[in-house]
């Protein structure tokens, strides 16, 4: 059904700028007959359009009478379906060009000649044995059990369902097929690193949404889900956990800035001052150095975690990928106090001075930080390999 209706399409877009003779010279007989149906209808009588769908319309269903002659005589039961599409696409050939019918041909001194037949016995018996052959078919792939044959004997019910909605019992083999072809990731980690972590740890990485991810045969889960067997796991192994000492260090340094300071009378060699042409006595700016004196105190933690983000097959425990992955969590805090012109100062400085060293955020929470740092880089990681489960 799909290809007829790809073929319309083409056809429709032909139709808009081809000429019907040089089509039906090209064996586009399709093609040829929408255009002469174009410039035949609601206009004045046309004898070369005329003969040309006449031609046409002969041409392509002498050509379709002969497909499904050698179709049958093959007789391979999956040459239905093909079946089923040609007599479809006879039936919509005549029914387009009924409308028209009967078309004179002055110059011939007769009406064009159109076979027009009822096609529904044949369309019929082609859809139930194009139907019957798919379902027989899917059957066969389902009992293979495996992934691929359940995804491919999906397709062919689902195509079962396009023929007759209530087939049998097709809508539940539809649902076995889609539950036997759909692949189920667990996301899960691992801590190897001999450290234990915050209490909520695991349940904040666990949050991780991963259903965008899902595609027509793969989803994944973040929790165990009771009766569903897992054919993938994606593992976060920590590997390596550690939590930087609390370090402060003492800073001292100045900051200068030269600033205006007035002005300065301009002097000539005998020492008075010197005149502009206006006569107005000469002076140019004078400039100064200011400082001031800082002692700033930097505080600093950092946590790390790092390992391999694992890409496990269930079925043989065999490794399929693995990457490298490393989170980190710093804390930073600078406090001073100044001594001298505050005006020295940059903005940054400035920023700092009245501020007091604060407490250090323990180690929980710098790992837990970190953990929300690794959350997004392990949901990359798994979005840019998504190709590699199936």
């Amino acid at each position: 059904m799909k290809k007829i209706i790809y073929l319309l399409v083409i056809t429709i877009i032909l139709v808009s700028c081809a000429n019907s003779t040089k089509l039906m010279q090209s064996g586009n007989y399709d093609g040829a007959i929408q255009v002469s149906l174009r410039k035949l209808k609601g206009k004045k009588p046309n004898d070369k359009e005329m003969q040309v769908l006449e031609q046409s319309y002969k041409k392509a269903n002498d050509r379709d009478n002969d497909k499904i002659n050698f179709l049958n005589k093959e007789g391979n039961p999956e040459n239905w379906n093909t079946i089923y599409d040609v007599y479809s696409a006879m039936k919509n050939r005549q029914e387009a060009v009924k409308p028209i019918l009967p078309l004179y041909i002055t110059s011939l001194s007769r009406n064009a000649i159109f076979d027009i037949k009822n096609y529904d016995d044949e369309i019929i018996q082609a859809k139930k044995k194009a139907a019957e052959y798919k379902y027989a078919l899917a059957l066969t792939l389902l009992e293979k059990n495996n992934k691929s044959d359940a995804r491919a004997a999906y397709n062919e019910f689902v195509q079962v369902k396009n023929f007759y909605a209530n087939f049998k019992d097709v809508d539940a083999k539809i649902n076995q097929a889609r539950a036997m072809g759909t692949s189920y990731v667990l996301f899960k980690m691992q801590n190897n690193t001999g450290v234990p972590l915050p209490p909520n740890f695991e349940e904040e990485l666990d949050k991780i949404s991963l259903t965008e991810l899902d595609g027509d045969w793969i989803r994944y889960h973040t929790r165990k889900s009771q009766g569903v067997t897992y054919d993938y796991t994606i593992l976060v192994n920590m590997k390596n956990i550690s939590v930087s000492p609390e370090s402060v260090k003492e800073i001292d340094y100045t900051e200068s800035k030269t600033v205006p300071d007035g002005f300065q009378y301009v002097l000539d060699a005998h020492g008075n001052v010197r005149k502009d042409s206006l006569g107005n006595d000469m002076k140019v700016p004078k400039t100064k150095v200011i400082s001031c004196a800082v002692e700033e105190n930097y505080q600093n933690k950092k946590a790390t975690i790092a390992g391999t983000l694992d890409y496990i097959n269930n079925v043989n425990s065999q490794l399929i990928k693995t990457d490298p992955i490393e989170a980190e969590n710093f804390f930073e805090y600078r406090s001073a106090v100044a001594n001298g012109d505050f005006n020295a100062l940059k903005q940054e400085t400035r920023d700092k001075i009245g501020r007091k060293p604060i407490p250090f955020p323990n180690n929980f929470d710098m790992l837990l930080q970190a953990g929300q740092t690794l959350k997004g880089m392990v949901k990359n990681i798994i979005f840019n390999n998504k190709g590699v489960l199936y």
